[in-house]
């Protein structure tokens, strides 16, 4: 398996964190990198929406876990090539008033490791970035 993580401190409780992250009807007015679309509910249909090579993109996702405030997580793609655990964890930090932002997605499958370099250049960007987004969103709320 293979892990590409990114985190951030937002300036607010994981509780105000946790309502933005998971009003995915809203995404789409503060995420430029990608949106969520569906219902934060295990076992749930999603789809996220994304750009790749300047062109949009979605794909279908399932959402695994859902443990509010704490931590969501969504899976998808063609399991035994490349499979994608996608996860947003929330810790509380300075007595409840900040938020650990850890957000990442674990790889497997046999294609997993030749497509890792292209995978890496594409996370990384889009990841920090909603990571700035929602924390720009949620220090103005």
């Amino acid at each position: 398996m293979l892990t590409y993580e990114t985190e951030i401190t937002i300036d607010a409780a994981p509780a105000d964190v946790w309502r933005h992250l998971v009003d995915f009807d809203r995404h789409d007015e503060w995420s430029q990198h990608f949106v969520l679309r569906g219902k934060p509910l295990v076992g749930e249909p999603g789809r996220i929406e994304f750009v790749m090579f300047g062109r949009p993109a979605s794909a279908p996702v399932v959402i695994e876990k859902v443990n509010e405030g704490q931590e969501l997580r969504w899976s998808g793609g063609p399991r035994g090539l490349v499979f994608g655990s996608h996860y947003f964890i929330l810790k509380p930090q300075d007595d409840g008033k900040q938020t650990h932002f850890r957000h990442g997605e674990d790889f497997s499958g046999i294609l997993a490791p030749l497509v890792w370099t292209f995978l890496k250049a594409q996370l990384g960007p889009s990841y920090s970035g909603f990571n700035e987004e929602l924390k720009q969103r949620v220090e103005r709320a």
